[in-house]
């Protein structure tokens, strides 16, 4: 399995804090199932530490430890990027890290808003050749109240990821049915640890898989393991066409009901 967002490098953001903190996210990740684990830091414009050239040597330098340790994971380079107008141009520059150095870059909105200029940001990323993966959607507010505010951006070519936390209900019950809401709409193509430590959010996987394992199988195999590989691999991902949530009181949707009661 592979984790294609998590927080796991020591010193570098809100994640682990030094190297003693990685190596035991790094077992409770195996401990999981997970094999690779796509280093995603928060991208700091204008701080050094967090620029790609700073993040390689540091995986590589975390990869020689687990090595060491006899921890059968290997890291690789990504960033959560927060949206900005210069993003094309940060990336032109390189500046920020693409997922695993693949056509895949993940990105993540204000927690309390979606700015005016994603749509432009967005699109001009797609003419790249890129393809923007928008970070846990089901955490932001907005989304909350109106999950088709994602339409617009999905429809550009966009792909969400949501947060393991997010299913198991960590950030509360509206969260965790927005998200389950997303998911029965093809809203979500992939499911993610977005681990930060080794306590509340720590790279615990498997109870999320199998809260969805019984809804749809199907689903697992996608949002587990195909679509994150075909991350990994830079292979192209044929999502399926998302559908408009029509509401019905505020929350409606028949699976998140089932999983929450």
């Amino acid at each position: 399995m592979i984790d294609l967002h998590c927080h796991i490098l020591p010193g570098i953001d809100d994640g682990a804090k030094d190297m003693d903190e990685t190596l035991e996210m790094a077992r409770i990740a195996t401990s999981q199932g997970i094999k690779n684990i796509i280093c995603t830091p928060h991208y700091i414009q204008y701080n050094d530490s967090s620029n790609k050239n700073h993040l390689e040597g540091l995986v590589q330098e975390v990869n020689k430890c687990l090595y060491k340790e006899g921890i059968l994971l290997n890291l690789s380079v990504g960033h959560e990027i927060y949206i900005t107008p210069d993003l094309p141009k940060l990336v032109r520059e390189g500046e920020v890290a693409t997922l695993n150095n693949s056509r895949y870059i993940l990105i993540e909105f204000p927690m309390n808003d979606i700015p005016i200029y994603a749509e432009d940001v967005f699109y001009e990323l797609r003419l790249m050749g890129l393809v923007p993966i928008l970070a846990h959607p089901e955490r932001y507010p907005m989304i909350m109240e109106n999950p088709n505010l994602l339409l617009k951006f999905l429809n550009l070519g966009v792909l969400c990821q949501a947060n393991v936390g997010s299913i198991r209900g960590l950030f509360g019950e509206r969260v965790q049915k927005t998200v389950m809401t997303l998911i029965d709409h093809n809203m979500i193509h992939f499911i993610a640890t977005d681990a930060h430590s080794t306590k509340r959010r720590s790279p615990k996987i498997k109870e999320a898989l199998e809260v969805i394992k019984e809804h749809d199988l199907q689903l697992v195999e996608e949002l587990f393991y195909e679509n994150p590989l075909k991350v990994y691999q830079n292979e192209e991902i044929d999502a399926p066409k998302p559908k408009e949530v029509v509401k019905k009181g505020f929350f409606f949707n028949l699976f998140s009901k089932r999983i929450l009661k």
